[in-house]
């Protein structure tokens, strides 16, 4: 994707958040596996963000959850300390689908969660991650983003948004 000063104006006025910040913490629902991601990777897909300059959005805000939403092969890796311009919207949200994999025959069977442009997250199949969230989404300001609004600092795009 090319990015150009009318696309990055696009990302302001149709994202909730738009802030630069640096990776702090990883989080997961699971205190093994996050100490272990922690300890091996240095960094996640969800983690805490530590918010150095807001460009739209609370500008009170000192820190940010950031969850991505199982969004596959368009997850950015945030590596602890890396400083990113992070575009997003907010999740106010999280719902529970109680429903399991093992009760719908195929994938395409299973409802489609909320997306998470219209501020809400559907987690399925583990309590323990849909109350990890919920707690967080009490305490925090939560907001989804992908690759493709994701820019590490330093680079091209991420100047684009800081001119």
């Amino acid at each position: 994707m090319e990015i150009d000063k009318a696309l990055v104006k696009s990302f302001i006025k149709n994202y909730d958040y738009v802030f630069v910040g640096s990776a702090v913490e990883v989080l997961h629902f699971d205190d093994d596996i996050r100490r272990l991601i922690s300890e091996r990777d240095k960094g996640y897909s969800e983690v805490l963000f530590k918010v150095d300059s807001m460009i739209k959005g609370d500008y009170k805000l000192k820190q940010i959850v950031i969850n991505q939403f199982d969004q596959g092969s368009c997850s950015e890796w945030f590596k602890i300390g890396d400083q990113f311009v992070i575009v997003g919207n907010r999740i106010e949200n999280v719902i529970w689908n109680g429903g399991k994999k093992e009760d719908f025959l195929s994938l395409e069977e299973v409802p489609p969660a909320p997306s998470g442009y219209n501020n809400s997250i559907q987690i399925r199949e583990n309590r323990k991650a849909y109350r990890y969230w919920k707690r967080l989404a009490r305490r925090n300001t939560i907001v989804t983003t992908a690759m493709c609004s994701t820019f590490k600092m330093g680079t091209e795009y991420a100047d684009l948004f800081l001119r």
